[in-house]
């Protein structure tokens, strides 16, 4: 128990290590507020449980809570889930713009379309690869998430997917040739996508293919560089089928 503390407290310094009598707040932080805790607490629970498995009254438990506040701020445990998955995806999406992992709109304007892709595949190749903490809990979460998609999902896709898929779109539709069709375009940006993610949801599976050398070569830097050629071999055949 101790250990899933000290990984919770890491993605969130503030979240109260559950006591008895009374909850104590690390880092000298004011306490949070009891709606706050049980959401941080939901997303412990169900990372680990998942939506069938998790209880309101561990989470509860975790949150120093009554059972009833779970009614009062998110009505039932569905609420919970759900209200746990945005939150979860609220925090990694803020880290990610903290990092300055995605070039702002406004400088990506000024860049050469290759430049541009070049740049998005590697963006979405360090996003998926640091995305293989296995004890980061909103990781987690997520993945169970998007794994078996609810009602959460939508807000995944609309705050965040469909953003830099719409944004991908854009610079294809600069490279390949102006009469491609839509359902080409989207076809190649999914193969993007698609090696992009390859290595989140298979990151564990690759290191147990290879040899422990040979993994250590496969840098987001020398990955994205693949998955650039393979996509810019393809927009090449295009131009040439059309030539």
């Amino acid at each position: 128990m101790l250990q899933l503390n000290t990984c919770l407290i890491r993605s969130y310094p503030n979240f109260p290590k559950k006591q008895s009598r009374s909850p104590v707040f690390f880092m000298s932080s004011p306490p949070l507020e009891a709606k706050q805790r049980l959401l941080l607490a939901a997303i412990h629970e169900f990372a680990l449980h998942g939506y069938d498995h998790g209880t309101v009254r561990r989470i509860c438990g975790r949150a120093d809570v009554n059972v009833n506040a779970v009614k009062y701020y998110f009505t039932d445990k569905r609420g919970l889930y759900v209200e746990a998955v945005k939150e979860a995806h609220r925090s990694r999406h803020q880290a990610i713009a903290n990092g300055n992992l995605f070039i702002p709109p406004d400088d990506e304007l000024e860049m050469e379309p290759a430049v541009r892709l070049k740049a998005f595949i590697f963006q979405m190749v360090k996003m998926a690869m640091d995305a293989q903490d296995r004890t980061d809990y909103r990781h987690l979460l997520i993945f169970r998430e998007l794994a078996n998609p609810s009602e959460a999902t939508q807000h995944i896709v609309q705050e965040f997917i469909r953003p830099h898929f719409e944004r991908l779109n854009g610079i294809l539709l600069q490279l390949l040739p102006p009469e491609t069709p839509l359902v080409e375009r989207r076809l190649l940006a999914f193969s993007v996508v698609g090696q992009c993610m390859h290595y989140k949801m298979a990151g564990r599976i690759i290191e147990m293919l290879v040899s422990p050398e040979e993994y250590q070569e496969l840098t987001a830097e020398r990955i994205a560089e693949h998955i650039y050629n393979v996509i810019q071999a393809a927009i090449w055949q295009k131009h040439q089928a059309r030539a």
